[in-house]
Protein backbone atom coordinates (compact mmCIF):
# COMPACT_ATOMS: atom_id res chain seq x y z
CA UNK A 1 0.00 0.00 0.00
CA UNK A 2 1.49 3.44 -0.91
CA UNK A 3 1.78 6.16 1.91
CA UNK A 4 -0.46 8.40 -0.72
CA UNK A 5 -3.89 5.63 -0.35
CA UNK A 6 -2.82 5.58 3.90
CA UNK A 7 -3.02 9.34 4.19
CA UNK A 8 -6.47 9.04 1.18
CA UNK A 9 -8.00 6.87 3.88
CA UNK A 10 -6.88 8.91 7.14
CA UNK A 11 -7.85 12.46 5.47
CA UNK A 12 -10.94 11.33 4.10
CA UNK A 13 -11.95 9.43 7.66
CA UNK A 14 -11.14 12.43 9.85
CA UNK A 15 -13.37 14.57 7.35
CA UNK A 16 -16.32 12.81 7.67
CA UNK A 17 -16.23 12.52 11.26
CA UNK A 18 -15.22 16.33 11.72
CA UNK A 19 -17.54 17.80 9.28
CA UNK A 20 -20.35 16.20 10.78
CA UNK A 21 -19.57 17.51 14.17
CA UNK A 22 -19.38 21.16 12.90
CA UNK A 23 -22.44 20.89 10.64
CA UNK A 24 -24.34 18.38 13.23
CA UNK A 25 -25.62 16.16 10.45
CA UNK A 26 -26.78 12.89 10.81
CA UNK A 27 -24.67 11.31 8.21
CA UNK A 28 -21.52 12.04 6.13
CA UNK A 29 -20.27 10.71 3.35
CA UNK A 30 -16.84 12.13 1.89
CA UNK A 31 -14.39 11.39 -0.89
CA UNK A 32 -10.81 11.85 -2.24
CA UNK A 33 -9.27 9.89 -4.95
CA UNK A 34 -10.31 6.03 -4.41
CA UNK A 35 -11.07 6.23 -1.21
CA UNK A 36 -14.38 7.41 0.72
CA UNK A 37 -15.47 7.25 4.02
CA UNK A 38 -19.11 7.65 5.49
CA UNK A 39 -19.40 8.45 9.17
CA UNK A 40 -22.74 8.41 10.89
CA UNK A 41 -23.82 8.12 14.98
CA UNK A 42 -22.68 4.20 15.23
CA UNK A 43 -19.38 4.03 13.03
CA UNK A 44 -17.15 5.46 10.67
CA UNK A 45 -16.09 3.15 7.46
CA UNK A 46 -13.61 3.72 4.58
CA UNK A 47 -14.02 1.40 1.77
CA UNK A 48 -12.12 1.57 -1.88
CA UNK A 49 -12.48 -0.23 -5.09
CA UNK A 50 -12.71 -4.08 -4.36
CA UNK A 51 -9.10 -5.19 -5.63
CA UNK A 52 -9.50 -8.81 -6.07
CA UNK A 53 -7.63 -11.36 -8.07
CA UNK A 54 -7.48 -11.31 -11.79
CA UNK A 55 -9.69 -14.35 -11.50
CA UNK A 56 -12.14 -13.32 -9.16
CA UNK A 57 -12.48 -9.79 -11.25
CA UNK A 58 -15.84 -9.23 -12.99
CA UNK A 59 -18.85 -7.34 -12.58
CA UNK A 60 -19.09 -7.99 -8.82
CA UNK A 61 -15.82 -7.24 -7.87
CA UNK A 62 -15.49 -4.07 -9.97
CA UNK A 63 -18.93 -3.24 -8.37
CA UNK A 64 -18.78 -3.63 -4.67
CA UNK A 65 -16.11 -1.55 -2.59
CA UNK A 66 -13.58 -3.23 0.13
CA UNK A 67 -13.69 -2.24 2.89
CA UNK A 68 -10.33 -1.12 4.25
CA UNK A 69 -11.10 0.69 7.74
CA UNK A 70 -14.13 0.42 9.92
CA UNK A 71 -14.36 1.70 13.32
CA UNK A 72 -17.44 1.48 15.84
CA UNK A 73 -18.39 3.52 18.67
CA UNK A 74 -16.03 6.55 20.00
CA UNK A 75 -15.48 9.01 17.28
CA UNK A 76 -18.55 8.48 15.70
CA UNK A 77 -20.91 8.70 18.22
CA UNK A 78 -19.68 12.26 19.39
CA UNK A 79 -21.97 12.85 16.04
CA UNK A 80 -25.03 13.00 17.93
CA UNK A 81 -24.68 16.02 20.33
CA UNK A 82 -27.20 15.62 23.09
CA UNK A 83 -26.97 17.11 26.48
CA UNK A 84 -29.53 15.73 29.33
CA UNK A 85 -29.69 19.98 29.77
CA UNK A 86 -30.15 21.20 26.41
CA UNK A 87 -31.45 17.98 24.43
CA UNK A 88 -30.36 18.14 20.68
CA UNK A 89 -28.14 20.70 19.37
CA UNK A 90 -29.85 23.33 17.26
CA UNK A 91 -29.69 23.21 13.63
CA UNK A 92 -28.01 25.28 11.50
CA UNK A 93 -29.14 27.00 8.35
CA UNK A 94 -28.39 26.71 4.95
CA UNK A 95 -25.66 29.14 4.53
CA UNK A 96 -23.77 27.90 7.93
CA UNK A 97 -24.43 24.35 6.62
CA UNK A 98 -22.75 25.47 3.28
CA UNK A 99 -20.30 27.41 4.98
CA UNK A 100 -19.01 24.41 7.09
CA UNK A 101 -19.17 22.00 3.65
CA UNK A 102 -17.12 24.47 1.65
CA UNK A 103 -14.18 24.74 4.45
CA UNK A 104 -14.22 21.29 4.75
CA UNK A 105 -13.46 20.13 1.10
CA UNK A 106 -10.86 23.21 0.95
CA UNK A 107 -9.36 21.86 3.87
CA UNK A 108 -9.29 18.01 3.54
CA UNK A 109 -8.89 18.65 -0.55
CA UNK A 110 -11.74 16.45 -0.86
CA UNK A 111 -13.26 15.46 -4.46
CA UNK A 112 -17.03 15.33 -3.01
CA UNK A 113 -18.99 15.31 -0.02
CA UNK A 114 -22.82 14.41 0.96
CA UNK A 115 -24.41 15.48 3.71
CA UNK A 116 -27.72 14.33 5.11
CA UNK A 117 -28.83 15.85 8.42
CA UNK A 118 -31.74 14.86 10.88
CA UNK A 119 -34.82 17.35 9.60
CA UNK A 120 -34.50 15.53 6.33
CA UNK A 121 -31.84 18.33 4.36
CA UNK A 122 -29.01 17.14 2.33
CA UNK A 123 -26.08 19.06 1.37
CA UNK A 124 -23.75 18.10 -2.14
CA UNK A 125 -20.66 19.71 -2.54
CA UNK A 126 -17.65 19.01 -4.47
CA UNK A 127 -14.44 20.99 -5.49
CA UNK A 128 -16.20 23.85 -7.10
CA UNK A 129 -20.16 24.07 -6.21
CA UNK A 130 -22.06 23.35 -2.97
CA UNK A 131 -25.82 22.63 -2.90
CA UNK A 132 -28.01 22.52 0.17
CA UNK A 133 -31.84 20.58 -0.30
CA UNK A 134 -34.27 20.94 2.04
CA UNK A 135 -36.26 17.97 3.25
CA UNK A 136 -38.70 16.01 1.31
CA UNK A 137 -42.19 16.71 1.22
CA UNK A 138 -45.28 16.43 -0.81
CA UNK A 139 -46.62 12.82 -2.51
CA UNK A 140 -43.45 13.22 -4.93
CA UNK A 141 -41.18 14.12 -2.62
CA UNK A 142 -39.76 16.97 -4.11
CA UNK A 143 -37.05 19.30 -2.66
CA UNK A 144 -36.25 22.61 -2.77
CA UNK A 145 -33.46 23.97 -3.18
CA UNK A 146 -32.13 26.31 -0.45
CA UNK A 147 -29.09 27.68 -1.46
CA UNK A 148 -26.23 26.97 -4.25
CA UNK A 149 -22.90 28.43 -4.81
CA UNK A 150 -19.88 28.21 -5.06
CA UNK A 151 -16.93 26.89 -2.73
CA UNK A 152 -14.63 30.37 -3.56
CA UNK A 153 -18.07 32.67 -2.21
CA UNK A 154 -18.55 30.13 0.62
CA UNK A 155 -14.81 30.47 1.75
Amino acid sequence: MSAKAQQDRVVVALAAVTCGRLSRAATVRAGRGQCSASADQYRVQVTEPGSGSGVARGRVADTSPEVVLEHWGGDAELLTLRSPLTGTAGLSGALERARVAARTVSYYDLDSLQIGYPDGAELKAGRLEVVVLGPRRGLLGRRDRLLRASVDELL
